[in-house]
């Protein structure tokens, strides 16, 4: 006990007595304590460079050209008729389910269907949806791995999920793009 009062009593010696606080220099070249600032204004400032990062971004975001389907589009479109399909195939070779679950998965099914027409058709709403399927594919199938114990559809699962997840991440872009588009056709067609 006694060396550690050594300690730091020998470490507070060697700093020295303690310094007054720092004086910082305002734009007239005057110097002075910090000037005191809120949380409110602290707060105001910060959304303001935010925005202003959010407003370049939005500036240098590209509007879809017609016809134009970025290569994340496709794959998504291609990814949710692959998991679409797998859900039919569980519905039809799976014997042990009831009329209740496939009932359910078949209403899946064409929620996914939706979804991905209305996605390659660029459609805002379907695209959210697209999202929202592909989050929920992702929380469902990691949530799976945690409790499979066959190891190959553990690694199936995680696959399955990074996979959902790269192109939920991806697939932001893309609806703000959609989002640009419209946005730029309405304004040329004076907002009709």
């Amino acid at each position: 006990m006694a060396d550690r009062k050594r300690k730091r009593k020998s470490s507070a010696s060697r700093t020295g007595p303690a310094r007054p606080a720092a004086r910082e220099q305002d734009a007239a070249g005057r110097t002075g304590p910090p000037p005191a600032q809120n949380g409110a204004a602290m707060m105001k400032r910060g959304y303001a460079r935010a925005e202003e990062k959010n407003e370049a971004v939005r500036e240098a975001l590209q509007p879809l050209e017609p016809g134009e389907r970025p290569g994340v589009l496709v794959a998504t479109v291609a990814w949710m008729a692959l998991i679409a399909a797998v859900m039919i195939y569980n519905a039809v070779a799976s014997n042990g389910l009831s009329d209740g679950s496939r009932v359910g998965n078949g209403a899946m099914v064409v929620l996914i269907a939706i979804a991905a027409i209305g996605t390659w058709r660029l459609e805002y709403w379907a695209i959210l949806g697209t999202q929202t399927l592909l989050a929920l594919t992702l929380v469902s199938l990691i949530l799976a791995a945690l409790v499979v114990t066959n190891v190959l559809l553990v690694l199936l699962a995680v696959a399955a999920a990074l996979i959902s997840g790269y192109l939920f991440f991806k697939m932001v872009k893309v609806m703000a793009r959609v989002q640009k588009t419209a946005m730029l056709e309405r304004d040329a067609t004076g907002g009709r």
